[in-house]
């Protein structure tokens, strides 16, 4: 059993955050997390100030939820613009705590350029030095520095959001992604890295598939140099890596944190709780959606955060302001913090398997689990409870085999089954649509279509987890069994036979596909 600990509620204050009415709750926070007024200690004049913990959910939307998560963890940092927790019992291998996260924050709307970002820089060494895998050096800062010159970018003359949105974009462009996952099978002793016992046969197998050296591996995948020096960068871990390499050269303070979804999507269990337990529309629809992608595959994200504006941002692959609601995942949890990645000790998670609990607690392939789940719609909350969408239609302009040798290169993604299936890129008419927008359609809207050819049955086929809004595409996977049916030389053309109340599709005239001959 877990030691019990006293349940404490862990201090809310940012370094300099203001509490301009003593309520324990501060400023931004008031403004942009809980939406209560930072000028007064009771904003509802009920007699209970704004700081206790059931009172401050009363003017939004929150959601609460009791997990279990493996070490690592890094509680001093699990309170932030996000969510606010509470330890409920914790010992050196395991934390159980309760969350509450707040979907509707206006912490992006509140990032105000800072043209003096350098001299608060300067003061935060610890967060800008090179660290092990951030390896950052004077060589790779003038090369850096060089490029973006080139590509009319002068970063002297930049303020700390031009920065971190500009290198960052910059950086992931001038990289490919390539599909490697050893970042949680390396321990670091003395700023050395190796691979861990029991993780030999699968890194020797990830060696193998790219013909490489376990340093050449590293290169590309756990060193910020090496990553940017051969411009390919790997996972999430890995990315984040590379672009905190990237961004601590470029003399931005930079982070690392790793986040999990609020339930397992591999414990049916937990997945039946969103149905049962979320009665907010949007939120229940983008959390049924994620648990769908994520299925029984491993899940947790790896990203970084930056101080901007006089505090620290998220900063998703290039999206500065990543909100805690999130498509992919679906709600954020924060867990863990870190500087570089040798000090993470992810390897605790890569160990998973062999944790003593695992298989009560636990039991699939994620290190965390979800034990109840609930949300509430604050008193004075003004809240619509409905779908998060903006747009209500889209048409399908043309389909295109995804194997066809003009794939466009940024359109890449693993599949499976990619010899027996079938799997059409489905593109859209983007004019005028964001694609953020476009996105939040798509994970709504019903995504079941047929191929239709006349004199031939009916061809499934069902839009997959994966979407790129720019520029404005998705993949429809046709099942083996009905792709094998598929007569090669036959046009057929797609048509939508989902259904939605609100949510359409709409198919352009001669929207087809042809299979090649066999």
């Amino acid at each position: 059993m877990l030691q019990r600990c006293s349940v404490v509620c862990l201090a809310l204050f940012a370094g300099g955050d203001l509490d301009a009415d003593k309520d324990g709750l501060t400023d931004f926070q008031e403004l942009h997390k809980y939406l209560t007024d930072p000028k007064k200690a009771d904003s509802d004049g009920d007699g209970i100030p704004d700081g206790d913990w059931e009172e401050r959910r009363e003017f939004t939307y929150s959601v609460r939820a009791v997990m279990h998560v493996m070490a690592p963890f890094d509680v001093a940092s699990m309170n932030d613009d996000y969510q606010d927790v509470r330890v409920l019992e914790q010992r050196a291998d395991l934390l159980e705590f309760e969350v509450v996260i707040y979907p509707f924050n206006t912490s992006a709307e509140a990032i105000p350029p800072n043209t003096n970002w350098r001299k608060t820089a300067a003061e935060m060494k610890e967060f800008v030095r090179p660290g092990v895998c951030s390896n950052w050096d004077k060589d790779l800062q003038a090369r850096l520095t060089a490029e973006l010159k080139e590509q009319g970018v002068e970063l002297g003359s930049l303020d700390d959001v031009q920065v971190a949105q500009g290198v960052s974009d910059w950086l992931m462009k001038r990289s490919e992604f390539e599909d490697s996952f050893t970042t949680f099978a390396v321990e670091f002793e003395k700023g050395h890295a190796r691979v861990a016992a029991g993780h030999e046969e699968s890194v020797e197998s990830t060696l193998a598939r790219f013909g490489r050296t376990l340093e050449q591996q590293f290169d590309r995948e756990l060193f910020g140099k090496g990553m940017f020096t051969n411009k390919i960068h790997g996972s999430c871990t890995s990315s984040a890596i590379y672009l905190s390499t990237g961004l601590k050269a470029a003399g931005l303070p930079t982070r690392t944190i790793v986040c999990t979804p609020i339930v397992d999507a591999s414990d049916a269990r937990e997945v039946a709780w969103i149905d049962a337990c979320i009665s907010h529309v949007g939120v229940r629809a983008k959390l049924k959606h994620a648990a769908e992608a994520l299925g029984d595959s491993w899940a947790s994200h790896t990203f970084n955060e930056v101080f901007v504006g006089g505090r620290w941002r998220r900063l998703n692959y290039t999206r500065l302001g990543q909100n805690v609601l999130d498509d992919g995942m679906g709600l954020f949890v924060h867990v863990h913090t870190f500087n570089d990645h040798s000090e993470a000790g992810l390897l605790g998670w890569g160990n998973r398997k062999v944790h003593p609990q695992h298989d009560a607690l636990f039991g699939g392939p994620n290190p965390y689990s979800c034990l109840s789940l609930s949300d509430r719609f604050g008193v004075h909350a003004k809240v619509a409870n409905e779908l998060l969408v903006n747009v209500r239609e889209l048409t399908i302009q043309r389909l295109a085999w995804y194997d066809a040798p003009d794939r466009p290169r940024e359109l890449t993604t693993t599949l499976g089954e990619l010899g027996s299936a079938g799997y059409v890129f489905a593109y859209l008419d983007m004019n005028g649509i964001d694609g953020h927008d476009a996105l939040e359609f798509y994970l709504a809207a019903d995504k079941h279509f047929a191929l239709r050819a006349r004199g031939r049955d009916d061809l499934p086929a069902k839009g997959i987890g994966k979407f790129w809004g720019d520029p404005g595409v998705f993949i429809l996977r046709i099942a083996p069994g009905d792709f094998a049916r598929m007569e090669s030389g036959v046009e057929y053309e797609l048509v939508w036979i989902g259904s939605h109340e609100t949510l359409r599709w709409n198919v352009a005239k001669g929207a087809g596909i042809v299979r090649a001959r066999r």
